[in-house]
Formats: C-alpha cells, sequence, structure tokens
C-alpha cells in the first residue's frame, strides 16, 4: 500500500512539473482540456512506471478502469501525430522532463503557469528581448 502511495505521489508531481499544471486540477473532474490531457498523461505514467493495476489506476484518478485504457490508448495514438504529444509521451517514457527548447514553448510554460499577469508579460518580454539580442 505504501509503495502505490509513493509511486502515485511520484507520478502526479512529475505529470504536473511536465504540464504546467497544479496537482489538484488534475485531480478534480474538470474538463478543461488541459486537465483532462494531464489526467491522461497521469494514468499513462501510472500505467508504464507502476504495477498497478488498472482498476487501482482507475481508484487513485476516480475514473473506471475502462478510462485508463482510452487514456494510454489517447497518448500513444496522440503521440503519432502531435509532435508536442510525443513530447510528452517520450519524456514520461524515459521519466525525465523535457526542456522546451522554441520560444513558443517557453511562452506557453509561462502563460500556464501560476504567476500573476505582470510576472508573465515580463518574462515573455524578457525572452523576446534575448532573442532580439
Amino acid at each position: 500500500m505504501l509503495r502505490i502511495r509513493i509511486d502515485c505521489v511520484e507520478a502526479l508531481t512529475f505529470v504536473s512539473k511536465l504540464t504546467g499544471e497544479l496537482q489538484g486540477n488534475i485531480l478534480s473532474k474538470g474538463r478543461k482540456r488541459d486537465y483532462v490531457v494531464a489526467r491522461h498523461l497521469l494514468r499513462y505514467y501510472l500505467r508504464k512506471h507502476t504495477k498497478m493495476t488498472l482498476a487501482a489506476i482507475g481508484k487513485v484518478t476516480d475514473s473506471r478502469h475502462a478510462t485508463v485504457i482510452h487514456s494510454v490508448k489517447y497518448v500513444y495514438e496522440y503521440a503519432e501525430v502531435s509532435p508536442s504529444f510525443k513530447a510528452y509521451k517520450d519524456s514520461i517514457d524515459s521519466k525525465s522532463l523535457i526542456e522546451p527548447q522554441e520560444v513558443r514553448d517557453l511562452v506557453t510554460l509561462i502563460i500556464k503557469s501560476q504567476k500573476g499577469t505582470q510576472e508573465k508579460c515580463d518574462l515573455i518580454m524578457a525572452i523576446i528581448n534575448k532573442e532580439d539580442g
């Protein structure tokens, strides 16, 4: 039981850092696309890196085993057509956080962060000024 809790905390922390979503948002029932995608990635991580059953993963993520199957399939299918989703999948597969390479990726991470509007603007302007200089 303790191992399952440790695995779940590790997975949730990893996916939260990877996607920039708050852990509470990932575990919520919210239907905002970013939350849903983060939940898919969490279920994929748990299936890939733990010995948890589909039912156990479903219980942890407040879903059914069929939803876990859907999430794993979703990650595989979207990784084939979306470069950003492939980066998420590859990051989970290797258990290493991706480092954004493009300015667009950096700006996206800043926008998704929980920082205030002024701080976001300052960070984005710093990136733009660095690119120009």
